[in-house]
Order: C-alpha cells, then structure tokens, then sequence
C-alpha cells in the first residue's frame, strides 16, 4: 500500500506519480499533470530545487515552495529491459 507524501519529501532516484498539484498553470505546460510519472534525480541542499525526470522525456526543476505543494504516491517499478517505456527509469534505446 502506497501513501501520499509531498514531492520534496520524496526519496532521490525514487519513482512517483502526481496525485495532486496546487494551482499553477504553468505546471500543465511544462507537462506535470496528475497521473504523470517522475523520477527523483536530485534535490539540491538549503532549500534548493527538485530535479525530476518526467515521464523519461525531460528534466525539470522545481522549486521547494511548489514541490512541498505537490503531492505524490510511490510507484512500485522494477528497472528491466521490459519496464513500461512510461517509467521515468526505463533505459532509452
């Protein structure tokens, strides 16, 4: 069983998905949305950013304000050469 904790609380090189977003627009556009996967790359010391993969397409940074408003639930993954294409961990071809 998977519970809700905020993105910035989130383990590094751990695998997510958004279950909820506070209302900024611009998070949409940079294609976090509910339901969208992320893989925790880093989180920067003293109150820095959140790096993300999202989606395995791109890297995106997200500031501690916004990422302890984001709330998100562990995604249980196994990093083979079959994992869903859609996992954040799964290697490129």
């Amino acid at each position: 069983m998977s519970f809700m904790i905020n993105l910035y609380s989130a383990a590094k090189k751990g695998v997510f998905e958004v279950v909820s977003l506070p209302a900024v627009a611009q998070l949409g556009n940079l294609g976090l949305r509910v339901g969208t996967q992320v893989a925790v790359k880093t989180r920067y010391k003293l109150g820095g950013p959140v790096l993300l993969r999202v989606e395995n397409d791109f890297v995106l940074a997200v500031g501690k304000d916004i990422a302890t408003q984001i709330a998100v639930k562990e995604v249980r993954c196994n990093v083979t050469p079959d994992c869903d294409s859609k996992c954040p961990n799964a290697k490129k071809p």
